[in-house]
């Protein structure tokens, strides 16, 4: 992370008064507002404007009794700091993994060059863990500061076959300068017993494949680096090999398919299934629309079917509400007129007219709410009150469709299981995410991320599986197959429709001739607005009309030649007046750097330095 994004964040942790005191690490509390307002003046310097005289380094690295590795590191570091109120002390970070594993960092101490604590606090962020020195008292000059800390499983089976320490000695983003590094790395004897004798360094900006010189150390264990000045984002990395199978993994580098794959294959997974429990409720709700499976045409609807009880039971109807008016129309109760503008007609209710169904009369008493004395009302344009109306008349057909016995609601069996399953397996493959996650396998945070979007689509999509539906039931089973025989009159050629007026049924309840075809036409126009059949119902009424040489006493002038423009104006206007609604409110690589083929900051550690 660099420097100068931190600083401002940790200048205010230093002055909100919550520095540890003791040479303990402390969770770092979090910034008042009042203590970044705090910031005094003469802080106004960048407080990464400072150098180091002299870097330091110890490590001593060895397995511990699993066989895993650990590290003891002693930095002491030697600041310049500049001769003004500008720094309070650094700002050391350390990363908290490596290669997928967590490397557990953990402050020993913090002290000055003759032992004595120093104040410091910490705090994690983005994958570091920050150690800030100092209070509130300004720092000038030259000021020593020795850090200890450990860490584990700084070491990496490598892609070549044998085991590695490959470490960043320094931080790749520092901007200050060294003037003199000097580090030692000591093995333990096991570690020492099993060198492989293949050793690198390399020295330069991260990526670069410059290699310094190891110096001879104390024993054959140890190897010693001295650099002298090293510029801002200069760096020192050394490569060292082990034989084979030398260290231990922790298991968040080890393959682990159950914990890596297994959550993001149960979410998908869980997601078919949802999918598949939607088509289980739509499969449901077609089948509750089957009571003999047998299509017979239809050419008269009774009275106790008006278009607002047809349209709760036919999937995918039309908005009623235009289909009702011209099934009132078509019997006589209104009459449609041109209103004063063209496109926006106007309705007049006629007396003594015999009104079929009880919805009917609702109907009616929803259209004239609002009609002058001479029971003439206007179809609005644009009216809240007449769109509240209407949104009431079509759940007045809905619900009287379930008190007639015709629709009820009940659950998908079949949406229920799937959905259920479902469940279940996201909620599992959560829990193994989760578990690798809290193991510290860091491999397993794609797979977590795909199930818990899982889990989150499940969750939504269960609220539809589980819910009852509008279904229909045996009666409306029924009365669905009466209006879909309808719907084959509506459909069929016009020699066809003709044959079937003067079937037996037909020949036993009407007339045979011209006006009672259009009479049997005007009465099945409502149901064919519903099916989104009006426009060819309307060119197929015309031409009744011109046969039967007779107008259509319902709507506008009944020796008009312009019917079948009148009838698709009303239509589109009546459905757009039927519509209104109220408004609504750090990388690594472990490819086998002691072998060559390494490079600056292609190792663990490295971390951060900067000012405070």
């Amino acid at each position: 992370m660099a420097a100068t994004r931190y600083a401002p964040a940790l200048a205010a942790i230093v002055l909100s008064g919550t520095v540890a005191l003791a040479p303990a690490p402390a969770a770092s509390a979090s910034v008042p507002a009042a203590a970044a307002q705090s910031v005094p003046a003469a802080v106004g310097a960048d407080v990464d404007d400072f150098s180091y005289a002299s870097w330091d380094a110890r490590y001593e690295v060895g397995l511990d009794a699993e066989g895993r590795s650990r590290m003891h590191v002693t930095e002491t570091l030697t600041a310049r700091f500049p001769d003004a109120d500008q720094n309070r002390g650094i700002v050391r970070g350390l990363p908290t993994s490596y290669e997928n594993a967590r490397i557990d960092p953990r402050v020993v101490s913090v002290t000055d060059e003759d032992g004595a604590a120093v104040p410091y606090e910490t705090d994690e962020d983005d994958g570091v863990l920050y150690i800030l020195t100092g209070d509130d008292d300004f720092v000038r000059g030259l000021t020593t500061y020795v850090i200890e800390y450990e860490m584990q499983d700084v070491m990496l089976a490598a892609d070549n076959g044998a085991d590695e320490f490959y470490w960043d000695l320094l931080p790749f983003d520092s901007t200050q300068p060294i003037e003199s590094f000097r580090a030692e790395i000591v093995f333990d004897r096991t570690l020492s017993d099993r060198l492989s004798g293949d050793a690198r360094c390399y020295l330069g900006a991260s990526g670069s494949r410059d290699e310094c010189a190891f110096l001879p150390g104390s024993d054959a264990s140890s190897f010693r680096i001295e650099q002298d000045s090293l510029a801002a984002g200069e760096g020192v990395t050394v490569a060292v090999g082990f034989a084979s199978g030398t260290v231990t993994q922790p298991t968040a580098r080890q393959p682990d398919p159950v914990t890596d794959v297994a959550p993001a294959i149960a979410g998908v997974g869980a997601i078919g299934l949802s999918i598949g429990s939607w088509f289980a409720v739509a499969a449901f709700r077609r089948r509750r629309r089957r009571a003999t499976g047998i299509i017979v045409a239809q050419y008269d609807v009774p009275d106790s079917m008006p278009p607002l009880l047809a349209a709760a039971i036919i999937p995918g109807a039309k908005n009623p509400v235009p289909a009702e008016i011209v099934h009132l129309a078509v019997r006589g109760t209104l009459r449609i007129e041109e209103g004063a503008d063209a496109e926006q007609p106007r309705l007049r209710r006629l007396p003594g007219a015999r009104i079929p169904d009880h919805l009917d009369v609702e109907a009616l008493d929803a259209l004239f709410a609002e009609a002058d004395a001479d029971g003439v009302a206007d179809l609005p344009s644009s009216s809240e009150a007449f769109a509240a109306r209407m949104t009431a008349l079509t759940g007045s057909g809905t619900a009287e469709a379930a008190a007639r016995g015709l629709t009820t609601r009940a659950r998908s069996r079949g949406a229920v299981i799937l959905q259920s399953i479902a469940l279940a397996l996201v909620l599992a493959g959560f829990a193994i995410g989760l578990s690798g996650l809290i193991s510290g396998r860091i491999t397993a945070i794609p797979a977590f991320v795909a199930v818990a979007f899982g889990v989150v689509l499940v969750l939504i999509s269960s609220f539809y599986a589980f819910s009852t539906h509008a279904v229909l039931t045996p009666a409306g089973a029924r009365e669905h197959e009466y209006l879909q025989g309808v719907r084959e009159f509506v459909r069929v050629a016009e020699a066809d429709r003709l044959q079937m007026l003067q079937s037996y049924s037909g020949a036993d309840r009407r007339q045979e001739g011209g006006a009672d075809v259009v009479v049997v036409y005007e009465r099945l126009l409502p149901y064919a607005m519903l099916f989104g059949m009006e426009a060819e119902w309307g060119a197929v009424l015309e031409n009744a009309y011109a046969s039967a040489q007779r107008g259509a006493g319902w709507i506008g002038d009944p020796g008009s030649p312009f019917f079948h423009a009148q009838l698709a104006a009303f239509t589109a206007t009546s459905h757009a007046a039927a519509s209104y609604s109220a408004p609504s409110a750090s990388s690594s690589s472990s490819s086998g750097g002691s072998f060559g083929g390494g490079f600056a900051g292609g190792g663990g550690g490295g971390g951060f330095s900067g000012g405070r």
